[in-house]
């Protein structure tokens, strides 16, 4: 039953018909109407917002008041246009419809209007005229003979236009005929009763709204009929459950692609989307009720519009939001998402400001003032959160430059430790004291920060001093120092440097310097501590001792290796002579690839 009703209801509402010509003797001379035409389209724009139809409508029934309760009495009127309208609305107001139907001019009308009735014709023109027009009641004229300088006769004035479901357009005129008295009083013309029956056919209730209206209690809401307020409820319910069908019709198609957020898919559809509809659905359902003008104004200023945009953007934002925080939890990059969701909300924020100040520009309300009251206030709250702004953008630098991430060892002055997390005011890092350091993110993203987690390896370097000791000692030592550094497993030999960088007093200075293949610290520290063992044993073998920083006071002669050390030393050094591989200045590259690797750490891991 209800499908049916909504059927005969949109079949009515968009029927189109051929309009019917004007009676020669009330025909205007060609573009005689324009003036006219330009004053009603004028009339219209500046009344498209709610606030100017509430004051519009104010301001006339102002008037009408002022007006009847001069009139009262006097059985002579209309005389003036504006009599003409008063009086019409006074009969409306009173639901007289039998006084507000005299005002037809019903002369020489055509056979075919002989089934309508005045007061027929008289409701019909009120339901066309309140679709597309509001008469601004203080416009019209208050003198016997009208408006003199609207370019049309003397004895027409135009009320307004009508306009086809074609296009077409058609004045309603008043038109100042005689009272038979003798006297002359303005009535609707009788060329514009006569285009009632065709503009009703073309834009006029359906047979089950008559009959709705005519059976259901006589009130107005908004600029609604009584019968139009409990349709626009049984749509309102309709809608709804149309837009439960509709997204579960819509999510499904969705979840047919193969995709890895099905959870954020069904959320938007079941949410976001399924109120869009509604509001959306029961906006197009409203349209089909020919609503009047006052109505479609109030219905279009009410945001029912903009809220649905809204909910369908928020809805949008959300899924975006979702879906990256999935991929960056599968990319494992978590540290991001502490500052995607806030940074959403302040988006969602924004875009419900500017499509609320949009929606009061459009309803007819002036911004700039609320405008330039945000501006200062926002001015205002910008000075008083001036650090926690400064360190919201520092989150921002440091969440785009990327110099540290969650978990990264790194030092911040003379601080080193662990980034625990990165929020929004601060950076917090676990210090190797295991304590809890809070840094503020302007500070943390102004200064120099070194990343250790971010290396590609870890150096070896480091300086030893030698007791003063013979040059062909100190050969040896190198040698066999370059040796060892060459042919561990772990240093990387195009990194190898090792040489006697000077001579300070009575000590021998050896510069030591490798990048260690490794990133991990522990395994670093593993690696050294076999260097350092091996190196002692080595400098140790050539006969030679350690020195320390200082000064060295001599009571005795320098230590000196036993004469069978000193006899090794000779003999490697004589080998190396002869078989051509004095490791000076440096092993050649034939010498280095049968070296490297040869050391290996030792690997004690339990093998079971």
């Amino acid at each position: 039953m209800s499908r049916y009703l909504l059927a005969l209801l949109t079949a009515s509402f968009l029927s189109l018909s051929l309009s019917s010509p004007l009676f020669a003797q009330d025909e205007t001379e060609e573009g005689a109407e324009t003036p006219a035409k330009e004053q009603v389209q004028e009339a219209e724009a500046d009344t498209e917002t709610m606030r100017e139809i509430l004051e519009t409508g104010k301001k006339s029934e102002e008037v009408i008041r002022e007006k009847a309760a001069e009139l009262a009495g006097n059985e002579e009127l209309p005389r003036t246009p504006l009599q003409l309208l008063v009086v019409m609305a006074d009969a409306s107001a009173r639901k007289d419809w039998t006084r507000a139907a005299s005002y037809l001019d019903m002369r020489y009308l055509p056979e075919e209007l002989a089934d309508w009735t005045a007061v027929d014709l008289m409701d019909a023109l009120r339901v066309l005229w309140n679709q597309q027009n509001i008469i601004d009641i203080t416009s019209m004229s208050d003198e016997p003979e009208g408006k003199l300088d609207d370019g049309l006769p003397a004895y027409r004035d135009l009320l307004g236009l009508i306009r086809r479901d074609n296009g077409e357009e058609v004045p309603i005129y008043l038109q100042r005929i005689p009272d038979g008295s003798g006297g002359k009083i303005w009535k609707v013309s009788n060329a514009s009763v006569a285009e009632i029956p065709s503009l009703w056919k073309d834009l006029g209730y359906g047979p089950v709204a008559v009959w709705l209206e005519r059976h259901m209690p006589d009130y107005r809401f908004a600029g609604l009929e009584s019968w139009q307020v409990i349709t626009g409820v049984v749509f309102l319910v309709a809608a709804w459950y149309i837009a439960m069908l509709a997204s579960y019709l819509m999510m499904r198609i969705a979840l047919l692609v193969p995709n890895r957020f099905p959870l954020g898919i069904e959320s938007f559809f079941q949410g976001s989307l399924r109120f869009f509809l509604f509001l959306i659905i029961f906006r197009l359902l409203m349209d089909q009720l020919a609503l009047s003008l006052a109505a479609r104004v109030y219905l279009n200023s009410s945001g029912v519009d903009y809220i649905a945009f809204t909910i369908l953007l928020l809805g949008v934002i959300s899924l975006i939001r979702d879906y990256n925080i999935r991929r960056l939890e599968r990319a494992g990059n978590r540290q991001y998402v502490a500052l995607l969701k806030p940074f959403t909300t302040i988006v969602k924020i924004v875009a419900i400001l500017i499509v609320g100040l949009v929606w009061a520009e459009r309803a007819g309300y002036n911004m700039s003032t609320i405008i330039a009251g945000l501006g200062v206030g926002s001015l205002a709250v910008a000075l008083a959160a001036q650090k926690t702004l400064e360190n919201v953008i520092g989150a921002i630098t440091l969440y785009s430059a990327r110099p540290v991430n969650p978990g990264d060892l790194c030092r911040f002055g003379n601080i080193v430790g662990f980034v625990e997390e990165i929020g929004l005011r601060s950076t917090m890092i676990r210090t190797l004291n295991r304590t809890m350091l809070a840094v503020p993110n302007a500070v943390f993203s102004s200064v120099e920060v070194e990343n250790f987690s971010h290396r590609d390896r870890i150096r070896y370097y480091q300086h030893i001093e030698l007791q003063m000791t013979t040059a062909d000692q100190l050969r040896v030592i190198l040698g066999r120092l370059r040796e060892l550094f060459l042919s561990h497993a772990d240093a990387m030999q195009e990194t190898v440097s090792v040489r006697l960088e000077k001579v300070a007093a009575a000590t021998a200075v050896i510069r030591i310097d490798a990048g260690i293949r490794t990133t991990d610290y522990q395994r670093f520290l593993a690696v050294a501590e076999d260097l350092n063992l091996r190196m002692i044993e080595l400098v140790h073998d050539a006969g030679a001792i350690f020195s320390g920083p200082g000064q060295v006071l001599q009571v005795r002669d320098f230590y000196r290796a036993s004469d069978d050390t000193m006899a090794d030393v000779e003999s490697q050094l004589e080998n190396w002579r002869g078989e051509e591989k004095l490791p000076f200045p440096d092993y050649t590259v034939a010498e280095k690839a049968a070296l490297q690797g040869a050391i290996e750490l030792p690997n004690r891991e339990d093998k079971s």
